[in-house]
This record gives structure tokens, C-alpha cells and sequence, in this order.
């Protein structure tokens, strides 16, 4: 039966989609690599080309990975039926079920890149060692830290081999156990968002010391050496999260009786604390040798990006801050709109005034949230002995700052929070809010980052090109439009 599914995997179409994609970045890939060998005039051999297609973090992290998670999510949700449940009787058994099918839906995903791996050794030559390319550092050359582990070049492969072996469980294991104690899409949906960029941040942003913590650093051998002393740490550690995994599939029926109601209402404002706390902890950490004063901080705290200024450390921030305050706003609109009712809409007398309630306390939410996050900066900031100070960034002052960035904020997750209302009144979908701040994440790179969309505008960086007049008109203008937009909706749809 699993040679008839691989069989059947191997004859899709999208493997082939994915062949020529993979294909195309391996020539610009090689060209690239010829270009350093020919401006550094050194040699190079095929091991050079095997190891640079297959260890290249930029085609790992954003092609490799996001396909597997959305193999993975595909498989759980087609095995999350009542049948199967019933048929395999343990959530272990039905993990190990959609764990056989997930490794043989992505083996034709790694034969690609393996086999395309082998045909980027063409035109080099044959050597039984390593080559003069392949101890050259800069950023083309991902390979070089293998020279410094094994000297026989073949000797990775099985360990690379093992390492996506081991990686693929422990991913779809972390989603497959999260899913089966919620069983709803939408959640899996946001899990499979957060795990993708959690690796782009990992990738791009953690440090060297840390790049430990991020999963994609698991699908090269090449950042795993860089991440371990040892290549064997990284084989325990993943067989460790694998085998507390296994245990842990066969607890999820206890887990599942918990009565999580009362936890679930604060839960979400206890990760959002943390993670915010994290992320100005991880500010000051990273860059306490540049800080004076708090000013400073509060500037880099809540930089932001645009399309002039991007870091990805600098997007993960925003993310969490504002795009977290914008998801818990919509968790409590979503139970609103769960509780609607006629009675309801009488005891309010319209929609307008029962919209107009809940935007108020949505507000009043934004303005003790964002006070709270400046007021936690600042007293960080004095923790850690930083000079308090009226400078502040960009030519203005620090109360300057501060009340722009007080107003922008709230105007701004505003407008996210009324967008995803809007989208999820007419799709009617668990997944509209996801789907919304996907889209509006995307918006935050740089090539898509113009400066009159209505997105990333609370960023303080924004004031480097853009008035405070200028930013707060655009916000202001687009708060009225949306609100003006949903009383529209309620006309066409209620009749009111």
C-alpha cells in the first residue's frame, strides 16, 4: 500500500512545479557560485554544487518548509474525521496514521531537492576531497563549515539525510498534538502561520548563539554545525522532542478533559504579555552597548519597518505587538458575533449602536494596552540604569514621540480590527482573521511597503519620511471610511 502511495506521489503534477521552481533557483545558484570562484580564482569540485543546492537557507525557509507545513495541515485535516477517530482508537495511533501519509507526501518534496542537488555537480569535476571553494566563507558559499567537521565530503549526507528525517516528524508531531486537543481549522490554519514565520525569524534575525531555537535550522547540516558542537546534540535533541512528542500523544485524552474554559479567556493575554516582555528584554540584551537613555530604547523598541528600514527582527516585533493586540480584539468581536442575536439587536434598538458599544471598548482596550507596553519600556529602561531623558528621535522630542506613537497606534489597530470584522462578516469563515493579517504582514515588506497604505504607519521609523500630520490624516481618513463601510454592510445585510 505504500509503494502504490508513493507511486501515486511521485505522478502529481505539483512535483513537477516544484522541479522546475527548484530547478530555476539552482542555475541562478550555480551562477552565482561561479561568479565568486571566478572573482576569487580558486577551485571548485562537485561537492561544492551537491551541498549548495541542498544546504541554501534561503530555498529551505521559504520554499521547503512552508510546502511541508502545508502538507501537514492537508493530512490532518482530511484524517480529523469521526471515522477515523473512531478506527485507529488513540490519538497516538491517529498521529502515527497521519504521520506514515505526511513522510510519504513529502519524500517526492526531498527526492526533488535531492535529486536536483546531484545535478548541480555537473560540468564540475570529481575530487575525492574538499575543494579550495568550499573554504572560502562569504555569503554564497553555505558549505564551508562542513570542512571544518568532516574530511570526507560524503560523510554528511547520511547525517543531513537523518537530520530532515527526524525534523519532519517533530514538525507535523507539533501540529498534529496542538490540533487534536482543538480540532478546529482555523487554529491549525494560525499554527502552521506562526510556525512558518517563527523559522523566517529564527533564520533571520537570532543570532548565531540562538539559531538553535529555530526549526528551520534543522533542514541544513551546514546552520546545524554552526548551531552545535557537536552534530550528535542536534540528533539527541530532535529524538528528545520527538520521544516527549510520543509520551505526550498518550496524555492528550487527559488533556482533553481539562476544563480549559476558565483558563482560555486569560490565556491569550498572558502570551501576549510574555512574549511583548520578551521582545523588549530581547531589545535591551541586543543592543545594550548602543543604548544611553530610554528614549533610545522606546525608539528601537517600537521601530517598526518601512520600505527605506526592514529587519526581520524589527517585523517579528511589530507582529507581535500590534498584529497580537489586533488578534485578542477579534477573539472577543468573534464571540460577539457568535451571541448575536434579534433579542440582542432589540436591547441595543439597531446594529449601528450595538457596533458603536463594541468599538468603544475595543478602543479603550488599545489605549491601556499601548500605555501599558510604553510604560513597561520605559520602566525597563530604568532597570537598567539607562538615563531618563526629553530626547527623543527624528527630530522631535520624547513626549512628541511617545503621544505620536499613543495615537497612531490606537488609530492604526483600528483599522486592522475593523478590516478583519468587515472581511469576516461577509466570508462568515473561522479563518477570515488569519487570512486578513496574513495579507496585511505581507504588506509590511519592503517591495509592498508604500507609503500611503494604511499599514505599518504607527511605526516610529514611519516619521523619518512622513510628517506626524501626515501619518494621522491617512489613519484618521481610513478609520472613518471603514467605519463608514461597516454601516454600509448593515444596511445591505440587516435592512437597517
Amino acid at each position: 500500500m505504500v509503494v502504490e502511495r508513493l507511486r501515486y506521489e511521485f505522478t502529481k503534477r505539483i512535483w513537477l512545479l516544484a522541479l522546475v521552481i527548484i530547478l530555476l533557483y539552482s542555475l541562478v545558484l550555480k551562477r552565482e557560485m561561479m561568479e565568486v570562484v571566478r572573482l576569487q580564482q580558486t577551485k571548485v569540485n562537485m561537492w561544492d554544487g551537491f551541498y549548495a543546492l541542498m544546504n541554501d537557507m534561503y530555498l529551505l525557509t521559504y520554499f521547503v518548509f512552508p510546502v511541508m507545513l502545508f502538507l501537514s495541515v492537508g493530512i490532518l485535516i482530511r484524517e480529523s474525521r469521526h471515522e477515523v477517530f473512531i478506527r485507529v482508537a488513540t490519538p497516538r495511533g491517529w498521529a502515527y496514521r497521519t504521520l506514515k501519509l505526511f513522510l510519504v507526501e513529502t519524500t517526492p518534496l526531498f527526492t526533488v531537492l535531492f535529486v536536483l542537488s546531484l545535478l548541480m555537480t555537473i560540468g564540475l569535476p570529481y575530487e575525492g576531497g574538499w575543494s579550495g571553494y568550499t573554504k572560502w566563507i562569504d555569503d554564497v558559499n553555505a558549505t564551508s563549515v562542513l570542512q571544518q567537521r568532516f574530511s570526507i565530503p560524503l560523510s554528511p549526507l547520511p547525517m543531513q539525510l537523518l537530520l530532515w528525517l527526524l525534523f519532519v516528524v517533530t514538525v507535523h508531531f507539533s501540529l498534529a498534538g496542538v490540533f487534536f486537543l482543538h480540532q478546529k481549522k482555523g487554529w491549525l490554519y494560525t499554527q502552521a502561520m506562526v510556525t512558518f514565520f517563527f523559522g523566517v525569524f529564527g533564520f533571520k534575525a537570532l543570532p548565531e548563539e540562538l539559531k538553535f531555537l529555530s526549526p528551520t535550522t534543522y533542514l541544513s547540516i551546514s546552520m546545524t554545525s554552526l548551531s552545535y558542537s557537536s552534530l550528535l546534540v542536534a540528533t539527541f535533541v530532535l529524538i528528545g522532542v520527538g520521544a516527549g512528542q510520543h509520551l505526550m500523544f498518550g496524555q492528550l485524552t487527559t488533556l482533553q478533559r481539562i476544563d480549559w474554559g476558565r483558563w482560555k479567556d486569560y490565556g491569550g493575554y498572558v502570551i501576549y504579555g510574555g512574549l511583548a516582555l520578551l521582545h523588549i528584554s530581547y531589545t535591551v540584551m541586543m543592543s545594550s552597548n548602543e543604548f544611553t537613555t530610554s528614549s533610545e530604547l522606546v525608539t528601537m523598541t517600537f521601530i517598526g519597518v518601512n520600505s527605506d528600514y526592514f529587519s526581520y527582527q524589527s517585523l517579528m516585533s511589530y507582529l507581535i505587538l500590534f498584529f497580537g493586540a489586533t488578534y485578542m480584539s477579534q477573539v472577543r468581536m468573534q464571540r460577539e458575533l457568535q451571541e448575536i442575536s434579534h433579542y440582542k439587536l432589540i436591547r441595543y434598538k439597531s446594529p449601528h449602536r450595538w457596533f458603536h458599544t463594541i468599538i468603544v471598548r475595543e478602543v479603550m482596550f488599545f489605549v491601556v494596552l499601548i500605555s501599558c507596553l510604553i510604560g513597561a519600556t520605559l520602566l525597563v529602561g530604568q532597570l537598567m540604569r539607562l538615563e531618563f531623558g526629553f530626547e527623543g528621535a527624528f527630530g522631535y522630542s520624547l513626549p512628541t514621540v511617545v503621544t505620536f506613537l499613543f495615537v497612531s497606534t490606537v488609530l492604526q489597530v483600528l483599522v486592522y480590527t475593523l478590516l478583519c470584522f468587515i472581511v469576516t462578516w461577509l466570508l462568515r469563515e473561522a479563518y477570515a482573521v488569519p487570512m486578513v493579517l496574513g495579507v496585511l504582514s505581507i504588506l509590511l515588506f519592503p517591495s509592498l511597503n508604500v507609503g500611503w497604505l494604511p499599514v505599518g504607519m504607527n511605526a516610529l521609523v514611519v516619521l523619518e519620511s512622513h510628517s506626524i500630520l501626515y501619518v494621522l490624516s491617512i489613519l484618521a481618513g481610513t478609520v472613518i471610511l471603514l467605519m463608514t463601510s461597516v454601516h454600509l454592510l448593515f444596511r445591505r445585510n440587516l435592512h437597517v
